[in-house]
């Protein structure tokens, strides 16, 4: 997955996880990413970004509570 994020907080003043959510949200109200559609691990999705671990499971804990995704332990995370 692709995500430009912008670091400089003159630039975007969202923190990083909220432009990880709000790319993923976009995503998914374009229908780019579909209903069951897998993301990515975290520690994949971390790693590919260059942030920490903990931030993309924000990005995801948040879009969960929106209903935006689902997560199954030893599953994954799919879109709803």
């Amino acid at each position: 997955m692709r995500i430009s994020l912008e670091r400089d907080t003159s630039r975007d003043r969202r923190p990083v996880y909220r432009q990880i959510a709000d790319h993923i949200r976009v995503q998914i109200e374009t229908e780019r990413l579909a209903a069951g559609q897998r993301l990515p691990p975290i520690r994949d999705l971390a790693r590919d970004l260059g942030v920490n671990r903990d931030t993309v499971a924000l990005a995801y804990e948040s879009l969960a509570e929106s209903g935006m995704i689902e997560s199954a332990v030893g599953r994954g995370t799919f879109v709803a």
